[in-house]
């Protein structure tokens, strides 16, 4: 049985890049033929068009992942301010 392998992204501020770099590997290893998952746990600040953050990295890993696997809690709210 082959190990499962992962890759969190983190980061400390709103606007630093975790989902711009969350794409970006999903992008890549698509592109090096793997089946890429991406799950976003939480996201605040949820408009009606959906979680946007979520939506962009279940597109970026070409996945038909029902949105309430990929983010389960979401929240009208935002968590962090933009400065």
């Amino acid at each position: 049985m082959r190990a499962s392998r992962g890759v969190f992204v983190t980061g400390t501020d709103t606007g630093v890049g975790k989902t711009v770099v969350g794409c970006a590997l999903a992008r890549g290893l698509r592109a090096r033929g793997l089946d890429v998952g991406v799950m976003k746990p939480i996201e605040t600040g949820v408009g009606p068009d959906g979680p946007l953050d979520a939506l962009a990295l279940r597109e970026a890993a070409g996945s038909k992942d029902d949105l309430d696997l990929v983010c389960p809690q979401r929240f009208a709210l935002r968590a962090a301010s933009e400065t």
